[in-house]
């Protein structure tokens, strides 16, 4: 039996044992996203190269982050590894001065699975202002989970990219220093368009574009009843218009996904001759 099909046993032995006392896996097993791995392969597998789980040691972070602490006299402190490495700060495993991602384990590394859906609050637009529950609750859009063996679940309404206002994601990407300079302006400047509007015409969140939805099983255990929802799976690429600089898995997916959604933002669009209509190519 491999590796991958010991674990799945071993969840589903767990929650036959448990009964209705919670869920098998204590807190510290579920920050670790290789748990994640077992029942949500194809999710996994896709964050493992995004950037998301390269922020913590993408070379021009460290590098600029070293920087950042030498010239403040170390006084710089965790500004930058909140974002980069969040569960390293949460987790009491680096100060900021002392970053080194290659001293961190897997549940400190990068943005998270525990780090994005564990969040129950969000206490700021910008700098990290998210609030996790610390619990073994994973939130999500999906409004009737399957229980799972692995942890309890719930429906959020910050990860949901059809009802939210992209504030999980804009309190990360949008960066003030402490002297007020906005070094990102990525939620600020989403808030200025229509697609901010209330308007399901033209609500797009962060998610809405950066996740895109297909039909298919949110996780894949044998002996689950797990459903196939329309729009139920979302993508955890997050292409933008970054790439990893240095050997990173998943890279040409990476790469394909950027390129995917790239593509059409670069099309000029020419005036239309009267009494002609313009419809847009499908995404």
């Amino acid at each position: 039996m491999s590796g991958p099909m010991i674990r799945v046993a071993l969840v589903l032995a767990l929650l036959a044992a448990c009964g209705d006392d919670g869920p098998a896996l204590a807190i510290a097993e579920l920050q670790d996203p290789n748990t994640c791995n077992t029942c949500h392969p194809a999710h996994y597998t896709q964050w493992s190269g995004s950037m998301h789980a390269y922020a913590s040691e993408d070379p021009v972070f460290v590098a600029m982050n070293k920087r950042g602490q030498r010239e403040t006299n170390n006084q710089l402190g965790p500004f930058c590894v909140q974002c980069h490495a969040p569960m390293a700060v949460q987790l009491g495993l680096t100060n900021g001065v002392d970053f080194d991602p290659a001293a961190l384990p897997a549940a400190a590394k990068g943005i998270t699975c525990y780090f994005c859906h564990n969040v129950k609050s969000v206490a700021d637009t910008h700098n990290n202002g998210l609030v996790l529950a610390n619990d073994q609750t994973m939130r999500a859009r999906i409004k009737d989970p399957v229980t799972s063996p692995a942890h309890h679940s719930a429906y959020d309404k910050l990860m949901d990219s059809d009802a939210n206002q992209s504030e999980l994601c804009g309190s990360c990407h949008d960066v003030v220093t402490p002297r007020g300079v906005a070094l990102e302006r990525t939620f600020e400047e989403w808030k200025t368009t229509f697609f901010s509007e209330a308007d399901p015409l033209h609500h797009l969140t962060c998610g809405s574009c950066h996740m895109r939805s297909s039909k298919d099983v949110i996780a894949d255990v044998p002996g689950l009843d797990v459903k196939s929802r329309d729009h139920g799976f979302h993508e955890h690429l997050w292409p933008g218009v970054d790439t990893a600089l240095s050997a990173f898995p998943e890279a040409a997916a990476q790469a394909t996904a950027v390129q995917r959604d790239l593509d059409p933002s670069v099309a000029i669009v020419g005036p239309a001759s009267l009494g002609s209509a313009w419809t847009p190519t499908a995404a």
